[in-house]
């Protein structure tokens, strides 16, 4: 395993204008010394090919890895018009995480935008024509379990999604707080025991951290015992949720967290 970082883990920093996505690049090589970077859609300040060039230059002159591009979609518009839109932003960040080199990119399924079973087949024939073009550029779709009234509130919805969408290129990217703390009982640890072997990147979530760093709301003992009995091999990204400030608390939990790795 190895350990990278979601740009997610400083969202208001960089709304906040303290950080740039250049800068925050070098923090995770040479302050948090991680393996690698997750890239979310939102925090590039431009997705000119000046811009990617550099952006692949600075991060290979630092030893990181660009293990995720994250694009933040939504398959559950309620016309089709929108939701083709959506597979055209999809498309986009392929092409944009084949020119930096990495071999996965994360997508959702999306929300609903109306009676989840009417806009189910919607959204599967929108994953189907995205995977397929993610496929013939060689990256691999990591969909992520997202809750908050998503088609993948529970395990049983993503594996469903897996299944009716039928390819090989379309993976998990197993989020734990989403199957642990956000749904509790409904998910749980038997959610991340029967997904880990689909995963193909891992958000390890952070919420309320100790000033050892440690997440007292999930138990990561278990949850590596769980990814090593699987002998999961890829990304564990750190995605922090909390409410402390990120540049004071993401340090301790990327400290934490090098513990398993």
């Amino acid at each position: 395993m190895k350990l990278s970082c979601s740009s997610w883990s400083f969202h208001r920093t960089f709304e906040k204008g303290k950080i740039n996505q250049l800068e925050w690049i070098e923090k995770c090589a040479k302050d948090l010394v991680l393996d690698g970077i997750e890239l979310l859609d939102g925090h590039f300040p431009s997705t000119e090919r000046a811009y990617l060039h550099n952006l692949k230059k600075f991060t290979t002159d630092l030893g990181l890895t660009i293990a995720c591009v994250s694009v933040s979609n939504n398959f559950g518009k309620d016309t089709q018009e929108k939701r083709k839109k959506e597979v055209k932003k999809v498309k986009q960040w392929v092409d944009i995480a084949y020119y930096l080199g990495a071999p996965v990119l994360r997508i959702f399924s999306g929300w609903p935008e109306g009676e989840k079973s009417q806009l189910w087949p919607e959204m599967i024939n929108c994953l189907k024509e995205s995977v397929e073009y993610a496929k013939e550029a060689g990256i691999v779709s990591g969909l992520e379990n997202h809750n908050h009234h998503a088609f993948t509130t529970s395990v049983d919805d993503l594996l469903r999604i897996l299944k009716e969408v039928d390819s090989e290129w379309l993976k998990v990217t197993l989020d734990t707080g989403d199957y642990i703390v956000e749904t509790g009982k409904l998910n749980g640890y038997p959610a991340v025991e029967r997904v880990v072997s689909l995963a193909v990147f891992v958000h390890a979530k952070l919420y309320e951290l100790d000033q050892k760093g440690e997440d007292h709301k999930q138990d990561y003992d278990k949850i590596f015992e769980i990814f090593n009995r699987a002998h999961y091999r890829g990304f564990i990204s750190v995605e922090y949720e909390g409410e402390e400030d990120e540049l004071l608390a993401v340090p301790r939990g990327v400290k934490f967290l090098k513990r398993y790795i």
